[in-house]
């Protein structure tokens, strides 16, 4: 049976209808600005929500797009801790992230920040890779960017897991669950972290891993640094 123009015009809205729903959403508006929720892999929903500044796949796949619009004040990040009820004096351990990063098409309002912490298992490092990976598929033409924006608002773990199930590649799985600093080919622990110092350990790194140097120059040099001395 053969359609009509008007036919299958009408069955591809139907088929959008039901299968992206949640992508008609409403981003920006914070329902709570005081006492959220920190130290989570995903940020606090009533604190950030998330916010859209464009969903032009022209513009935001441009080289150099994100230098000319990431705008977030020092202002505006002392502001993000406060809401979290983080000390400002602490933020070295944090990144005050854009939750719908600028890559894809994220806003800079404080709706779309928080303080992501680098000390959690799921933290700042793993989210950034998968930003990347996001920025390649939307960019290819592999995802719209709404589905994008609306997955990693809604659940970015969740929706990395779901990407690297579906790739079924063992690359992938790397490049999106360690850290920046380690090398691929060569994946630290990072899944299984002791849930007490091992014995003769100088040092816990910000990936999680222990050191047991014992001189403190370079100590977790290739570990994101020192998260905090054991002596």
């Amino acid at each position: 049976m053969f359609l009509t123009t008007k036919q299958y015009i009408l069955v591809v809205f139907l088929i959008t209808c039901v299968a992206l729903p949640a992508l008609a959403v409403t981003y920006g508006v914070q329902t709570k600005t005081a006492h959220c929720v920190a130290n989570q892999t995903l940020p606090d929903p009533a604190c950030t929500p998330g916010a859209v500044l464009t969903t032009d796949t022209s513009t935001i796949c441009a080289t150099g797009y994100t230098k000319t619009v990431r705008d977030v004040s020092l202002a505006t990040k002392k502001k993000v801790f406060k809401e979290y009820g983080i000390p400002w004096a602490q933020r070295n351990n944090y990144e005050v992230d854009h939750l719908i990063s600028l890559e894809l098409g994220g806003s800079n309002d404080i709706s779309n920040l928080f303080p992501e912490s680098y000390l959690i298992l799921s933290g700042a490092r793993i989210k950034d890779n998968f930003e990347n990976y996001l920025h390649k598929q939307v960019c290819s033409g592999a995802i719209i960017i709404q589905e994008a924006q609306w997955g990693i608002s809604t659940d970015w773990l969740q929706y990395a897991t779901q990407h690297t199930v579906n790739q079924n590649g063992r690359g992938l799985i790397h490049m999106l669950f360690l850290p920046k600093s380690l090398p691929l080919e060569n994946p630290a622990p990072s899944a299984s972290i002791p849930t007490s110092n091992p014995a003769g350990a100088t040092a816990q790194c910000k990936d999680g891993t222990f050191s047991f140097s014992q001189s403190r120059s370079g100590t977790c040099s290739h570990h994101g640094g020192v998260s905090q001395w054991l002596y």
